[in-house]
């Protein structure tokens, strides 16, 4: 499959919204301080980076931006600046610098971009609208990822072998155009099953088929783009069914072939192939059960298992008929 380009993020869907905390809070990480003071305005100086606590973030989570300044500097106004892949840089918000020479930045990122710091000329946020951006003094841009969010709707699937079945869900932020990955579990790795685009409202849905009987673990993955870093959640268990042809014994105080005896409380199967233990799910009228192989059998045509006597009654089972097996 030919994938299409993400494309640029427009910058106004970059941030939803920037919360400032109060200045004067301890700092408990390592802070950054100039060893001279500030540049003049208009000076072409690049400030030292702030700390940022976490360059991987959640959807949701806030990014604590903090730094320090000279004693001197105290009372001047600093802007923290966002900018996304290709786009030009914007504030998101502005503090004043506490007496301690301490600044304070928790903001909410919904895309992946850089962060920057940048001191204002004195006389604050409308001196600096008579500045050209570039000239105003800024620290080097610091990397943030923030993860996509998968969520899925109904959990799992349910199907005869051969047919089809969709998981649904949705990425956010959302964006029309993403790739999601459906997976199923095979063999101790991932397998990829079926693929999906988001709709403009950030909708999926990934059809997939069964071939053959069994049970596997599946989640949906989201391998990130220029907007969003990878995400991933689980989806469930797809469950495929076959019809096979069953019948059911009580030669109760016999040997089975797994180990002990039959007793009219024995759960289980008899199989001619499976190991011993292997587990087999069965449904017959609206019933399921899930048991062991403990017996081998049957011998007789076609049959491909024999039900203890406590597993058709579980079943409502009795004499000769087709159940559904993921086996």
């Amino acid at each position: 499959m030919r994938l299409r380009n993400a494309g640029r993020i427009a910058p106004r869907h970059a941030v939803v919204g920037a919360l400032v905390l109060g200045l004067n809070l301890p700092v408990t990480g390592p802070t950054l301080a100039f060893a001279r003071s500030a540049p003049a305005p208009g000076s072409s100086a690049v400030l030292p980076p702030p700390t940022l606590r976490d360059a991987s973030l959640r959807l949701g989570q806030r990014a604590d931006v903090r730094g320090r300044f000279p004693s001197a500097d105290a009372g001047r106004s600093v802007t923290l600046q966002y900018a996304s892949r290709g786009a030009r840089w914007r504030p998101l918000a502005t503090t004043v610098v506490a007496p301690d020479g301490r600044y304070r930045f928790v903001v909410r990122l919904r895309r992946s971009g850089a962060l920057r710091v940048a001191l204002l000329p004195e006389g604050g946020a409308a001196a600096a609208g008579l500045a050209a951006p570039g000239m105003l003094p800024a620290s080097r841009a610091l990397r943030v990822a923030v993860a996509g969010r998968l969520v899925v709707g109904a959990r799992g699937l349910e199907l005869h072998v051969g047919a089809a079945g969709r998981i649904r869900g949705t990425l956010l932020p959302r964006t029309r155009g993403r790739l999601v990955l459906l997976e199923a579990a095979s063999g101790g790795r991932w397998h990829v099953v079926a693929r999906a685009r988001t709709r403009p409202n950030g909708h999926f849905s990934a059809r997939v088929a069964t071939h053959a009987a069994g049970e596997q673990r599946l989640r949906v993955r989201f391998a990130g783009d220029a907007g969003n870093a990878a995400a991933r959640a689980g989806a469930g268990t797809l469950r495929a069914f076959r019809a096979t042809l069953a019948s059911w014994y009580d030669l109760y105080g016999g040997a089975l072939a797994c180990g002990g005896t039959l007793e009219p409380g024995t759960m289980g199967v008899a199989n001619k192939t499976l190991p011993c233990g292997t587990r087999v799910t069965l449904r017959y009228g609206g019933r399921e059960v899930t048991v062991p192989v403990v017996d081998r059998g049957p011998y007789v045509g076609g049959r491909e298992w024999d039900l203890t006597g406590a597993t058709a009654r579980a079943l409502g089972f009795d004499g000769v008929g087709v159940v559904w097996s993921t086996r």
